[in-house]
């Protein structure tokens, strides 16, 4: 188990998206137990833990790979029992696991200063943005909640936002 946690840390800190699988319920003869998890990578491959094999781990990570498209959870029902309408297992059980997204942060770029941008900046800390403030006379006494200050990029190269980040252009006030 710790090695899932610790992958987890790593991924989130690289900010490498992956899926958190956990079994929530078992009943009958299955190959995992409640309480079971493994991390999916975003090529749907199992990288870490155990949440059953065979054609249930491959159910699970065709639905990691939906996860991740559209950023939602889901409970994925799996029939043990039934090889022809099922999983195509006959184990003979019955398992629920909960397949979790986990995302990196989306991140508030923040270009310029003023008041408004430190408001901001607290603002989106708050909510659960990676806030940088992209501004040469930028301190880190105005942005305590900043993630990042760049001070020294006066033609903005450093500005690199992903499909999910958020740019404010905030300069005079």
């Amino acid at each position: 188990m710790q090695d899932v946690l610790d992958l987890l840390c790593r991924l989130r800190d690289s900010e490498e998206p992956c899926v958190l699988a956990t079994v929530v319920e078992t009943r009958g003869s299955v190959s995992a137990r409640t309480g079971s998890k493994a991390v999916i990578d975003r090529r749907g491959k199992v990288i870490a833990g155990w949440v059953g094999g065979g054609c249930a781990q491959a159910t699970v990570c065709h639905t990691a790979l939906e996860c991740l498209r559209d950023g939602e959870p889901r409970i994925v029902d799996l029939d043990l029992d039934d090889e022809v309408l099922g999983t195509g297992m006959p184990c003979g059980g019955v398992m629920r696991v909960y397949v979790e997204p986990m995302m990196p942060k989306p991140k508030l770029w923040i270009l310029g200063h003023g008041r408004v941008a430190e408001c901001l900046c607290q603002i989106g800390a708050l909510v659960g943005f990676d806030v940088i403030v992209d501004d040469p006379m930028a301190e880190r006494e105005r942005y305590p909640a900043a993630t990042r200050l760049i001070e020294d990029d006066l033609d903005y190269r450093q500005l690199a936002p992903g499909a999910a980040d958020y740019v404010v252009v905030a300069t005079q006030h």
